[in-house]
């Protein structure tokens, strides 16, 4: 049974969400079996993203918080964080992020930790890392909607994921069903800051 590691640029799966107009809150385990699939062993998912400084941000921090300590909950998945900063013109920026993502889809590898790497992005900074990945015998597969296939992405992926599809296919799972306030989950509006 060929092993599965998710990687996902969690900012980047929120704004292609949102452009899509799909739900932002996601069950992030179902959205790893989703991509899996049923004839492939999910060993583990990787949700990346930058944390807000709390001394800047304060009321942004706690919220986002809040979204991490969900994702601490699901199974099988590890947050790896970077910071946000702001520049000297006053925007936001992520730190850290992409070069964790990649150093960890390329040190896994290596590791032999999985035999495919599903990778949840439309960040073309990620094709050199991809290339990496199938230099170590690897299968690389890019989950994207279809209105973010780059050129340079569709030609270092393997196969390509139709994120459309799946999320359509398996939206009673992906999307958890709205709750009341008192039982509602942090959500990735939160940890956005919108």
């Amino acid at each position: 049974m060929s092993r599965i590691c998710v990687f996902i640029d969690g900012s980047n799966l929120y704004f292609a969400l949102k452009r899509n107009n799909k739900m932002t809150r996601v069950d992030y385990y179902q959205f790893s079996l989703a991509l899996t699939g049923e004839r492939r062993k999910l060993i583990r998912t990787y949700y990346y993203n930058a944390v807000f400084d709390a001394t800047h941000f304060s009321d942004k921090a706690k919220s986002q918080q809040s979204f991490f300590d969900s994702l601490d909950r699901t199974p099988y998945l590890e947050l790896r964080l970077g910071r946000i900063i702001q520049n000297r013109e006053g925007h936001r920026m992520e730190k850290g992020v992409d070069v964790r993502m990649a150093a960890d889809m390329v040190y896994y590898a290596a590791r032999d930790f999985y035999d495919t790497a599903v990778v949840v992005t439309e960040d073309q900074d990620f094709s050199p890392a991809m290339s990496l990945v199938k230099e170590l015998g690897k299968h690389v597969e890019l989950a994207v909607f279809p209105d973010a296939q780059s050129r340079e992405m569709i030609r270092v992926a393997d196969k390509i994921l139709n994120l459309e599809e799946i999320v359509n296919t398996h939206a009673a799972h992906v999307f958890p069903p709205a709750q009341t306030q008192e039982e509602r989950a942090p959500d990735a509006e939160m940890a956005f800051g919108v």
